[in-house]
């Protein structure tokens, strides 16, 4: 599995949009083949700062998606919302064990 997760800013009065972007690019990404989960998270202490967190079955896949059309139409729709502070990272464990 690989994880891709991180953090962007929005500019408070762009919150709305992207809120709804983000969902339209939640359900368009979760049919892409090799897509386990695709989230966006708000901040509940600063509401300007959302989380990505994806997990992908493996680099392929991955890779797929972004050169999908849906992540060319969910990049088209936030372009003009003037992200800021886009810090994402890609997680390759070795083992994932669960703790609950």
């Amino acid at each position: 599995m690989i994880i891709v997760t991180g953090t962007m800013e929005v500019p408070e009065e762009h919150i709305e949009k992207a809120r709804e972007n983000f969902r339209l690019a939640e359900e368009a990404t979760a049919q892409e083949p090799g897509c386990l989960t695709y989230r966006f998270f708000q901040s509940v202490s600063e509401p300007t700062l959302f989380r990505v967190y994806e997990e992908w079955e493996d680099k392929a896949a991955l890779k797929a998606h972004a050169a999908h059309e849906n992540m060319a139409a969910h990049r088209e729709r936030m372009a003009p919302l003037g992200l800021g502070n886009r810090k994402i990272q890609l997680v390759e464990p070795e083992r994932i064990r669960d703790l609950g």
